[in-house]
């Protein structure tokens, strides 16, 4: 099965483009981590600067995956880089995801703290990559680590449900539980993805986001399967959205057309990876529009 053929989505103005560092996971093949966000942010025209932290042949889910972290002395010493180069002069966001281990989490402050002094304006997102399903994938260090240091630091945090009860110290139930978790963050932006609680509608995620302006909640369809990478994808979809404009509604309603059309076309599919590539022209197209419509005098 092929893809739907849609029109080629309206492209962004050239002056929306900009830099952004992404520290996370990286494998050869397939679509989770940088590999997948990478080429989310740069089809919206975004210039990125993937920096791994992992190293992999493939995802581990899938069995058999060779590599392994990457050392920090190395990470800081691609920091090193690109500061003498003065690129964070034009580093825009910094967004953090997969880490694996406690060790990386000083070079993503570092990396904040050189972004923000070279640009006050540059923002960091942080995806809080702890697990999913119940169940922790990284160990309690690191744990510890994001929920102490990197999000008290975030201007964005963007954890799922079960990331959203570990850092938050309690398990939300329903909407209202989940907004009072996602306040006690502390962090002045918060969406909360794929959370299914008491007052969710059958067959339905809500995505919620909280910032000083209030409280928003979005529903998708709950689409059946496992899609390993979508929480990465959401994230880099989000930004590819809000950063040019820092408007939450439109960014909000865009990242989850464009994940809902993404997630849609790779089960219809029947791929173990996200179609990121091969449906790229949808998940785009869906995204603009929803993000037109929420803000047509754009």
């Amino acid at each position: 099965m092929q893809p739907p053929a849609l029109a080629r989505p309206r492209a962004l103005p050239p002056n929306r483009a900009m830099a952004i560092l992404s520290i996370q996971s990286q494998v050869l093949n397939g679509a989770v981590g940088n590999a997948g966000a990478a080429f989310i942010l740069a089809r919206h025209g975004h210039e990125v600067w993937p920096l791994p932290t992992v190293l992999l042949s493939h995802h581990p889910g899938h069995g058999g995956a060779e590599g392994g972290p990457v050392k920090p002395a190395r990470l800081a010493a691609l920091l090193d880089g690109l500061a003498a180069r003065g690129a964070f002069a034009r580093c825009e966001a910094v967004l953090s995801g997969y880490l694996g281990a406690a060790a990386a989490v000083p070079v993503v402050g570092e990396a904040v703290s050189r972004a923000r002094a070279a640009n006050p304006a540059a923002l960091y997102v942080c995806d809080p990559v702890i697990g999913d399903d119940g169940r922790a994938y990284v160990p309690p260090p690191l744990i510890a680590a994001i929920r102490e240091t990197l999000v008290p630091r975030a201007d964005i945090a963007l954890p799922n449900a079960f990331e959203l009860g570990i850092l938050a110290g309690t398990t939300p139930t329903d909407r209202s539980s989940a907004f009072a978790a996602m306040e006690a963050l502390g962090t002045r932006l918060v969406v909360l993805t794929g959370f299914a609680g008491a007052d969710t509608a059958p067959g339905m995620l809500d995505i919620l986001a909280i910032d000083p302006d209030g409280r928003r909640q979005i529903s998708v369809p709950r689409l059946a399967g496992r899609f390993s990478g979508a929480g990465d994808a959401f994230a880099a979809l989000f930004m590819a959205h809000y950063l040019p404009s820092r408007r939450l509604d439109a960014a909000l309603t865009a990242a989850a057309a464009a994940t809902t059309e993404l997630l849609r076309i790779t089960a219809a599919l029947g791929t173990d990876e996200l179609a990121i590539v091969a449906a790229q022209e949808a998940w785009v197209a869906a995204g603009c529009a929803a993000r037109d419509d929420e803000n047509p005098a754009r």
